[in-house]
């Protein structure tokens, strides 16, 4: 075993390997440094012994950021050629392995906000810190913590929240397009103007519900803002909607610097430009936010919910009323509320006599619960979000049998609240495992729907058994 000396060079001397792989976006670059300015140097460069860098090119450049004239270095000069090679690759695959205890993390977090401490010096993103902050409410804190005014929450997990575990390795593959029952997924790129083709076969949606992601999650966006907006241009430009079909989009806060970011002013203004109306702005409440500091703000107990289309339709009537099948002008002695002009006369407008009807339509604020349920292993998509929703916004804004479309399919859940209301998906999704999360996912919930391949017809089974044969035989050759 060799011995290890830490020593310092000059950063102008240090060498980046040409053909490193890795990649490391503006923001990550900074929250190095300001990990490095918070910390101190903890995890050295690794070089060759020619000052070859094999392992820090982001240490490296959050150095250079800083200003810094010297970093910390260890030399590894006893190496081959062929094993510094490896070792860039493996100093940086070997860590993605690991997953998290996410129950122990969040309580890490919550731990660390009460002490008035900067979580975003823990490298996470803020909506990643809100979402496992308040994930792990349990419905007695939300009880104790909510207005005295305040219903408490006594709904049940809806099992259909539950997200099974990303597998190792997919059987999905780009271009693969299953029918789930009368639903379609295809796995590639929403950007793609024929992969959208390829799904919707010639048909149009009546809505678009979705939720893209935003605060660098997953690789979507790991540029920052301006690769966001690339993204949401991408995906939005080709829209399979029609005439009159409704586009609502949840988008959630990103603080920076203590300052919230609206990272979606250009891709608003690109919208309307594009002839989409911004019609509307919702805000989802989520009920009672998570204990805690956050950094002085009130805890978040809301996302937004944005609403363009360019002809308007009405929304069906789907919230209870409350005083159903009463009249509903009359005083406790019985004489009537209802307005009169000024002949005397009540106006046929105000409805005196009728009976209050049994549903109305939705307010601009959407009270669904916040995500409950069991988020398997891998799921690095820190948003995650109940299906009902989707479900509110698809009874709202859709009759049955009417086609819903999601860019974003992520895990599967508008598909799952499509499936629920009678309405018929058609969704993308970009990354292989999470077409398998979605398809497995709707199994549990579904498990007598077929899911075949379109292309073979076969079903998801046997396309796993064969994908599985052929790759053992390529891991042998």
């Amino acid at each position: 075993m060799n011995t290890l000396n830490v020593e310092y060079r000059k950063v102008e001397a240090l060498i980046p390997y040409a053909r490193n792989p890795r990649t490391h976006a503006e923001s990550q670059i900074a929250k190095i440094a300001a990990s490095i300015v918070e910390y101190g140097w903890t995890n050295p460069i690794l070089v060759d012994g020619d000052n070859g860098i094999i392992a820090g090119h982001g240490r490296l450049a959050a150095a250079r950021k800083l200003g810094l004239d010297q970093v910390p270095v260890i030399e590894l000069a006893h190496l081959t050629v062929a094993q510094k090679r490896a070792l860039v690759i493996a100093d940086n695959r070997l860590a993605l392995d690991a997953g998290w205890d996410e129950e122990m993390l969040a309580l890490e977090l919550a731990d660390l906000s009460e002490a008035g401490y900067d979580l975003a010096l823990t490298g996470c993103e803020d909506a990643e810190i809100e979402a496992l902050l308040t994930g792990d409410v349990t419905d007695a804190d939300a009880d104790a913590d909510a207005d005295a005014d305040a219903e408490p929450d006594t709904e049940e997990p809806d099992a259909a929240d539950d997200v099974p575990e990303a597998p190792v390795v997919a059987v999905s593959r780009p271009g693969d397009v299953w029918a789930i029952g009368a639903h379609r997924l295809i796995c590639g790129d929403a950007t793609d103007r024929d992969v959208v083709a390829s799904l919707m076969q010639g048909e149009v949606s009546r809505l678009c519900f979705t939720s893209p992601p935003y605060g660098n999650q997953r690789d979507y966006t790991s540029g920052g803002i301006s690769d966001w907006d690339g993204l949401m241009r991408g995906v939005f430009a080709h829209l399979p909607m029609a005439g009159d079909g409704q586009v609502l989009v949840n988008l959630g806060l990103i603080h920076r610097d203590n300052e919230v970011i609206p990272y979606w002013d250009a891709w608003l203004s690109w919208m309307r430009q594009q002839g989409w109306r911004r019609f509307a702005w919702y805000v989802w409440d989520q009920g009672p936010g998570m204990p805690g500091d956050w950094a002085g703000r009130f805890a978040p107990s809301f996302e937004f919910v944005f609403h363009f289309n360019r002809e308007s339709r009405k929304p069906n009537k789907i919230v209870p009323c409350k005083h159903a099948g009463q009249e509903s002008h009359l005083r406790a002695d019985g004489s009537s509320t209802a307005m009169r002009g000024k002949d005397g006369e009540v106006g046929g407008w105000t409805h005196k006599g009728l009976p209050t009807q049994d549903t109305r339509i939705p307010d601009s604020v959407i009270r669904v619960m916040r995500h409950k349920g069991k988020i398997g292993q891998d799921i690095d998509h820190p948003a995650v979000f109940p299906v009902a929703l989707p479900e509110f916004v698809i009874e709202a804004y859709t009759d049955a049998g009417d086609v819903v479309f999601e860019p974003f399919g992520g895990s599967g859940t508008t598909m799952l609240a499509a499936e629920r209301t009678g309405r018929i998906c058609r969704s993308v999704e970009i990354a292989p495992e999470y077409v398998d999360v979605a398809i497995k996912r709707f199994q549990q919930n579904h498990p007598g729907v077929p899911v075949t391949l379109i292309a073979t017809g076969q079903s998801f089974g046997q396309v796993a058994a064969e994908r599985a044969t052929t790759l053992d035989a390529e891991v042998m050759a």
